[in-house]
């Protein structure tokens, strides 16, 4: 029987991945369901889980390296030799992880203690010449930040600020990451983790969260982002203040442009987006047995349709393991 341990859970990958594919929300939400399928598909869909894109792993890596690189600047100890360190060990580790993955047997399939997979290795392609390049990304995504404005604003929140936030994306304190929506019927029993890149608080009551984007930009959205949002519900729901008495500022920066969007969180972006999360988390419900959030027992993997674009099925991840699951459907 599925060994269910997790209430059903929201964010905002989650559920994009959902409206993108519903098949691929299966596999990416509810693979142990599979081992009363067929265990050879359930033990792949395992390893596919955990794969990553040499491109993902960039994004992955500049957030890693800004993050240690700003607590450097916390603690005064952003000199030439630490960061010059800093810069080394993130080089040598992207190094030794993309040999780790090439090195790799894929046939020996999903192992527990090793899950540092490249999707490009799995499906047997060579990309050595671009690893160079992928760890020259991270380095100049760094390198760009340090000498920008964006640098001597962060150092101005050290001194000003009452407390600083940077998040860990080594090592995520997922207890702290919780977003508790008691207050919220339809969202009580509901999974919501949320931390920002980096945030502060003032003393006036008033509060600074600030993203890192290392994807492509968007140009045209509605803005703040959904993930700004539940930061700052978050907020609200630890201070147990209303939005009106608090003053919530936001920036999402790309790197290596550092083009930001930014602005104030009002009241109406409060709303909208509890008003969105009980229309995801309904959304969601559907896909469950009886709807039942706390037992989240997905239904059958047939129930879950396939997305149409042969673009989509092209490029994903799963694509080995949907097209052996549709002889059990």
């Amino acid at each position: 029987m599925y060994n269910r341990s997790n209430n059903l859970s929201w964010s905002t990958t989650r559920i994009t991945v959902l409206e993108y594919c519903q098949k691929k929300y299966f596999f990416n939400y509810y693979t142990h369901s599979l081992r009363d399928v067929d265990e050879k598909i359930w033990l792949e869909s395992l390893l596919l889980k955990h794969l990553k894109s040499l491109e993902m792993r960039v994004g992955e890596k500049t957030h890693f390296i800004l993050s240690d690189y700003l607590k450097l600047l916390r603690n005064w100890n952003a000199d030439d030799e630490n960061i010059w360190k800093l810069k080394d060990r993130m080089t040598q580790e992207m190094k030794d992880e993309f040999q780790m993955s090439k090195d790799r047997n894929y046939e020996d399939g999903y192992n527990k203690d090793n899950k540092f997979w490249l999707s490009e290795h799995y499906y047997g392609l060579d990309v050595d010449a671009r690893l160079d390049e992928s760890i020259d990304k991270v380095i100049n995504n760094l390198n760009v930040f340090m000498e920008s404005e964006w640098h001597d604003k962060i150092l101005s929140y050290f001194k000003k600020a009452k407390t600083v936030y940077i998040e860990s994306p080594r090592e995520k304190d997922f207890e702290n990451m919780k977003v508790k929506l008691y207050n919220i019927p339809e969202l009580k029993d509901i999974v919501i983790m949320a931390a920002p890149d980096f945030g502060a608080i003032f003393e006036n009551d008033s509060y600074l969260i600030i993203d890192w984007k290392s994807g492509q930009e968007k140009m045209e959205a509605d803005w703040p982002s959904d993930q700004i949002k539940i930061y700052a519900l978050k907020l609200i729901l630890k201070t147990r203040k209303d939005i009106d008495n608090l003053d919530i500022s936001w920036y999402e920066v790309y790197v290596p442009s550092l083009n930001k969007i930014g602005g104030k969180i009002t009241k109406e972006d409060i709303q909208n987006i509890e008003k969105k999360l009980i229309d995801d988390v309904s959304y969601q419900k559907q896909f469950i047995v009886d709807g039942n959030i706390i037992n989240n027992i997905p239904l059958e993997s047939k129930e879950f349709k396939r997305t149409k674009s042969s673009k989509k099925c092209n490029g994903c991840t799963f694509r080995k393991v949907c097209e052996q699951l549709k002889e059990f459907e």
